[in-house]
């Protein structure tokens, strides 16, 4: 088998599998076991510019990330770090999908002024998940028990940035024993479709997870084992025929 960008061709890679990071927070375990409802996690090219979103819930696991969210956009992650051959890809996490960063901005700036005594951590209370609220104000150097009248607008500014890009550089994925579904095998492209025999070695035939192909969870990958390897089935059946004939 031929060699591509320094990996096998066919080899097989895991999508659908949670992320693993070697970022100070996550090795310290900081937000360990912490869930983000509803976020939009985006998985950035070199330039920082979104490859894909997906917005769903996620969790910050002791190895990396984990959920709903993270397990769709693993895929492009594997192949963004195969096809770069960089050794991290930036996942960036909005908790706010519905606002624009401005807005969002001058909606905090609100909730500080209209409360300019209070603990800026008792105003921004229900803002986010509290771990993560004292998280990101440790991050962006703000006392939590700080009046809010003293809080300078560019740490505020600093701060909604993270609730609408907090950016986690991660280095690779939990291994494809862990993956609940596998991406790489054969290129659809070396297939005849309607009978999915090889383009390449006559008599050959090809179905489910050995083929390139591969879905979403929830039954997608399942739905393409059974078609391809009905229609692999039956087409090898006729040509054995044809063969005995």
């Amino acid at each position: 088998m031929g060699k591509k960008s320094g990996t096998y061709r066919y080899r097989p890679l895991p999508t659908e599998v949670p992320l693993t990071s070697n970022e100070p927070f996550i090795q310290n375990k900081t937000l360990q076991g912490l869930s983000l409802r509803n976020v939009a996690v985006s998985v950035l090219n070199p330039k920082g510019k979104p490859i894909i979103t997906h917005r769903m819930d996620m969790i910050f696991t002791h190895f990396g990330l984990s959920g709903p969210a993270i397990l769709r956009s693993s895929q492009f992650v594997v192949k963004a770090l195969q096809k770069s051959g960089v050794n991290k890809v930036v996942v960036s996490i909005d908790s706010f999908p519905d606002k624009k960063e401005e807005a969002l901005f001058e909606h905090v700036k609100e909730m500080v002024r209209s409360a300019n005594k209070k603990a800026v951590k008792n105003v921004l209370k229900g803002l986010v998940p509290e771990r993560y609220l004292l998280f990101l104000l440790q991050k962006n150097n703000i006392d939590e028990d700080l009046p809010s009248a003293n809080l300078s607008h560019d740490k505020l500014r600093s701060f909604v940035k993270d609730l609408k890009r907090f950016e986690v550089r991660v280095n690779g994925t939990l291994p494809i024993e862990k993956a609940f579904v596998t991406g790489g095998g054969v290129s659809v492209k070396e297939i005849h479709p309607k009978e999915m025999s090889s383009k390449i070695v006559k008599g050959l035939y090809f179905c489910g997870e050995i083929l390139d192909i591969h879905g979403y969870t929830g039954g997608f990958n399942i739905t393409a084992a059974l078609v391809t390897g009905r229609l692999a089935g039956l087409n090898a059946g006729k040509e054995s025929k044809r063969n005995e004939e």
